[in-house]
C-alpha cells in the first residue's frame, strides 16, 4: 500500500470518528433536553446551614387526616428560603412513592416570599395544580396541610396565599379557591379536628 493511501485511509478514519463524536455529543445533548423537559422542578440548591428540627403536618388521605411529624432538615439562616426549604421538605413525602397524599411527582415549591404584615406568598409550580387530583377532600388536605405546616414553623406568618408559576388561580384543582387568602386562624380550627396523635 503507498504512503498517498494510508494517509488517505487515516484522514478518512478520523473523519470517521468525528462524525460519530459529534453525532454521540448532539444524542446526549437531546437525552438531557428531554429529561429536564420532562421534569419541572427546580433543580435543588445545595443548603447550607445547620440541621435543625421541623414539624410537618402530613396529610393521610387513607383516613382523611393530619398528622404532625418531626424531622431534621438543613435550613438557611433567610426567613424566606427557610419557608421555601420546611414547603418542599413536606412535599418530598407526598411526590415519594408510596405516599400518604400523592401529588405529582414534580410538583415543587418555586418561592416563599414573606411581608411585614404576615403575609406569606407561596409560588408553586404548575405540576402542583396541574397534577392534583380533583376532589373537594384532596384539596383541602393540601391547602390545610400547607398552611399548618408554615405557621407551625413561623410563627409570624398569619395568612397564606397560594400561587401557580407566580399567577394567580381560581381553584387547585376545580375545588379550593386559590384566589383567597387563607386566614392562618381559621385552617387551624378547620385543621383541629383532622389532627391525631403526632408521629415521630
Amino acid at each position: 500500500m503507498t504512503t498517498r493511501r494510508i494517509v488517505f485511509l487515516i484522514v478518512f478514519l478520523l473523519l470517521i470518528a468525528s462524525a460519530l463524536g459529534i453525532y454521540g455529543w448532539h444524542l446526549k445533548s437531546r437525552a438531557d433536553e428531554l429529561a429536564h423537559s420532562a421534569d419541572s422542578r427546580p433543580v435543588p440548591i445545595p443548603v447550607a446551614g445547620p440541621t435543625e428540627p421541623i414539624t410537618l403536618v402530613v396529610a393521610f388521605d387513607e383516613d382523611a387526616a393530619l398528622r404532625r411529624q418531626t424531622v431534621s432538615i438543613p435550613l438557611p439562616s433567610d426567613p424566606q428560603s427557610r419557608a421555601q426549604q420546611i414547603l418542599n421538605a413536606l412535599l418530598a413525602q407526598y411526590t415519594s412513592r408510596p405516599s400518604p397524599h400523592p401529588l405529582a411527582e414534580n410538583a415543587a415549591i418555586l418561592d416563599v416570599f414573606l411581608t411585614p404584615d404576615g403575609t406569606a406568598v407561596v409560588n408553586t409550580n404548575a405540576a402542583f395544580a396541574d397534577g392534583h387530583s380533583s376532589s373537594i377532600l384532596g384539596e383541602d388536605l393540601t391547602t390545610l396541610s400547607l398552611v399548618e405546616t408554615l405557621s407551625a414553623n413561623l410563627a409570624s406568618v398569619h395568612r397564606v396565599k397560594i400561587l401557580v408559576e407566580g399567577k394567580e388561580r381560581d381553584t387547585l384543582a376545580g375545588h379550593v379557591d386559590l384566589r383567597q387568602f387563607f386566614s392562618v386562624e381559621r385552617v387551624h380550627e378547620a385543621a383541629r379536628e383532622l389532627e391525631s396523635t403526632p408521629v415521630n
